[in-house]
């Protein structure tokens, strides 16, 4: 009895000390923006929408946003190095600097995420809600303080992580016209066009991809519906895809909505003849938005200017 009684008071004391010690919630930081009205404008409005036509109205109401500058230097950069090959170490992972939200300027990734993450918001608030979704799909952190290895970089692997999640459903997987396809991500290997980056770790075990052919595509055999997201596959050595965006149904069209470095901005343009003219695109993932994600870790957050 008397231990029984000792254990318990141990227990008790234990609750109490957790009652006592508040969770320390990380902080990030946000590069200077006005982006607050804006975002917390286009959520409301899109509450007022049937959960499955939230998707194409906000993707929509991006068309004509400039292409992030960040992100085409980089890939300018890549393609220009004439550098000896060598694998990642990833010696130290890295903390992230900021968290890379605009609404002014944004990349084919980007995009996708900040739509879906505004399509997922259950009320209209910048940071409480907005930002943390946002954070939710772009890393798979856990509510711990943000790293460049936690980032979602890889979009097989992020495709996996916001399915787990419930953000999505992978349409790919499994369909009998899908194939798959088993590769290291972020390794070098023999590839001769892509550039390895040290902040993102090098995958240790293959990772699974599902993907429509070009051709089973361009027949009108995938199963895709408006507002899907669909990634464009290649067959590089540690790479799995090259770009993404939206398919959106339209007046009889089929579109590719998304950011175009190309274009420098977020346009849309026919789908098939996109593929068609892509010859290095091997076919497409698609993943459907589901918008059942339950409610993401909290952060705070510092850096950006308050809109009154």
């Amino acid at each position: 009895m008397f231990y029984r009684l000792f254990l318990l008071c141990l227990m008790l004391n234990a609750a109490c000390l957790a009652a006592e010690t508040p969770m320390v919630v990380p902080e990030v930081n946000l590069p200077i923006s006005n982006d607050a009205a804006e975002v917390t404008r286009l959520i409301a409005g899109a509450l007022k929408l049937p959960q499955k036509r939230r998707v194409e109205f906000i993707s929509k109401y991006l068309i004509g946003r400039k292409y992030r500058p960040e992100t085409k230097k980089r890939i300018a950069g890549q393609h220009a190095k004439k550098v000896e090959k060598k694998e990642a170490t990833n010696s130290e992972p890295l903390p992230l600097a900021f968290l890379p939200t605009s609404m002014t300027w944004l990349d084919c990734m980007t995009y996708v995420e900040h739509v879906l993450a505004m399509a997922s918001c259950s009320r209209p608030a910048y940071e409480n809600e907005f930002l943390c979704r946002l954070i939710d799909i772009m890393f798979d952190a856990g509510g711990k303080p943000l790293m460049n290895h936690h980032r979602n970089h890889f979009t097989s692997h992020w495709g996996d992580v916001n399915e787990r999640k419930g953000y999505l459903a992978n349409i790919a997987r499994h369909h009998p016209l899908a194939v798959s396809r088993g590769l290291f991500l972020n390794r070098v290997g023999s590839n001769r066009t892509y550039y390895i980056e040290d902040r993102f770790m090098t995958a240790t075990r293959p990772q699974l991809m599902w993907y429509f052919t070009t051709q089973t595509v361009v027949e009108g055999k995938a199963p895709l519906r408006s507002g899907d997201i669909v990634a464009m596959v290649t067959d590089k050595e540690g790479l799995d895809v090259t770009h993404m965006g939206f398919y959106i149904e339209h007046s009889g069209q089929k579109l590719l909505r998304h950011a175009s470095s190309k274009l420098n901005r977020v346009t849309e343009q026919d789908l098939v003849g996109y593929l068609q003219a892509a010859r290095q695109v091997k076919g497409l993932m698609v993943f459907r938005p589901l918008l059942r994600a339950a409610v993401p870790p909290a952060y705070r957050f510092k850096g950006f200017h308050r809109e009154n």
